[in-house]
């Protein structure tokens, strides 16, 4: 199991989902997208719940290695999606293309000694 560490809180999850949700996040940040996410973990008392997470390019993930004495969550289809969110993110055209993202100033080079 993993506990991920996701801002001021943290979650308990299979290492599979930790697995496939550190790739998700830094395609995320490379693509400049967000997306609400569902975790499967478990609580305190053992009982599998599922994690709301916001996930983008600012968002910062520890996964540290725990043991636990409850039963893993049944993951497979929150890993199967992340993996497949994972490929659409990576495969989506980018959404700022070059010349939109290069910004023009009225300013001629010389001009910019006398501001």
């Amino acid at each position: 199991m993993r506990r991920i560490s996701y801002g001021a809180a943290s979650f308990l999850t299979t290492s599979t989902v930790a697995d496939a949700l550190f790739p998700l996040v830094a395609a995320l940040s490379a693509s400049h997208t967000t997306l609400t996410l569902e975790i499967p973990a478990v609580n305190t008392k053992g009982k599998t719940v599922i994690v709301k997470m916001l996930a983008g390019p600012t968002s910062e993930l520890i996964s540290i290695p725990e043991e636990s004495p409850w039963d893993r969550p049944d993951t497979k289809t929150a890993v199967a999606y992340l993996l497949a969110l994972t490929q659409a993110v990576l495969s989506a055209p980018p959404r700022y293309p070059f010349i939109e993202a290069t910004a023009f100033t009225d300013f001629e080079w010389d001009d910019m000694g006398h501001l």
